[in-house]
């Protein structure tokens, strides 16, 4: 073989080999790599810390029912998750926030019944349609009480106050989880009272056995259970149908016992807790979460952290608790609006009449 023939064998294979190795190239699509990586990022989430937004002051029943499942959250998600108070507007400082940050999952709000009054009060603009409900795993039952010392001596006899008016009422704000309730038993004998509100249930229930209020409404065990035990405060009437023990206390009666006409409205009046979060969460991340907070109520702390403080168990999770959220936003705040306490039409945000 001569020299140029050689050559020529050469520059062929080298042309053949380009060759191959571009159709080699083709059969890989050119992002698949990039789907790869896209793919463990959502296998990896979260990977770094969650918010859970606390619209009250640290010690109320919110914070307290956030920093109980917080530890399991963390377990769960494999990655801190951290509890921030952020008190203001009955919560809707903290749910306006929350509706500022990215629909990333990583910022998520510990929401009360109160939230429901915000589309009639105007303390946000949210409402079920940008916040969805992971869960409402918790039911808490409202104590009206007095001072140890009031010469209210049951709720018969507060009944009768308000229907003289004068009287100043304790409560976490205006539209606020316990401020409804009492709104519907003073509506419903035609009573005119004084609301003053706290920053929290805890305080407000403080403030009656300091004696700053003639009586208030709050958390019957979480809230209130230790005043009561100690005989700083009496409780005179559960908002339910149903009467309430407090361990260590005794029973408290319902206040349909007083007021009978209330038996259709208890639903409107009560008070429950969960976690919300922003619309638009990729649905994987919101999949892992509704697992996470699923978990967390089937763990033997948070069990026992419902059993010592006597929160009754929710049953509301994804779909159902969304429903839950719907039905009592239309139903308190429009009671708020027909009551005239309101600042705007609920209307205004969407929300039709229940």
């Amino acid at each position: 073989m001569n020299r140029k023939s050689f050559v020529l064998i050469l520059i062929i294979l080298l042309a053949l080999s380009l060759v191959l190795s571009g159709c080699g190239q083709k059969e890989k699509p050119a992002d698949q790599g990039t789907e790869k990586v896209e793919q463990k990022e959502v296998e990896k989430w979260p990977t770094r810390p969650i918010t859970i937004i606390v619209g009250f002051n640290a010690g109320g029943g919110m914070d307290v029912m956030s920093r109980a499942i917080a530890p399991e959250l963390t377990k769960f998600l494999g990655v801190d998750v951290i509890v921030q108070n952020m008190p203001g507007a009955g919560s809707g400082t903290a749910a306006e926030y929350v509706l500022k940050q990215p629909a990333d999952g990583y910022t998520l709000f510990a929401a009360s019944s109160a939230i429901s009054t915000f589309p009639a009060m105007a303390n946000s603009d949210a409402t079920y349609k940008n916040l969805g409900m992971l869960a409402i795993p918790i039911i808490a039952e409202p104590a009206f009480q007095v001072p140890k010392d009031s010469p209210y001596k049951d709720m018969n006899d507060l009944i009768e106050a308000w229907k003289k008016g004068g009287t100043t009422g304790a409560n976490t704000g205006v539209g606020g989880l316990w401020h409804i309730p009492q709104l519907l038993a003073v509506d419903e004998v035609g009573g005119e009272v004084t609301y003053v509100p706290y920053p929290s249930g805890k305080e407000a229930a403080l403030s009656v056995a300091k004696g700053e209020v003639d009586w208030g409404t709050s958390g019957a065990l979480m809230e209130s259970g230790e005043f009561f035990k100690e005989g700083l405060s009496r409780p005179l009437a559960i908002f339910n149908d149903k009467p309430y023990n407090v361990p260590g206390y005794g029973d408290i009666p319902p206040i349909t016992d007083f007021i009978p006409e209330l038996k259709d409205k208890i639903v409107a009046g009560a008070g429950w807790r969960g976690l919300a979060y922003k619309q638009g969460i990729p649905q994987e991340r919101l999949e892992k979460l509704y697992e996470a907070i699923e978990h967390a109520f089937q763990t033997e702390s948070v069990k026992k952290f419902l059993s010592d403080t006597g929160l009754i168990p929710g049953t509301y999770y994804r779909a159902e608790a969304d429903k839950a959220y719907e039905l009592t936003s239309r139903i308190q705040s429009w009671l708020l609006y027909d009551l005239g306490v309101s600042k705007r039409s609920p209307e205004e945000v969407g929300v039709p009449r229940p």
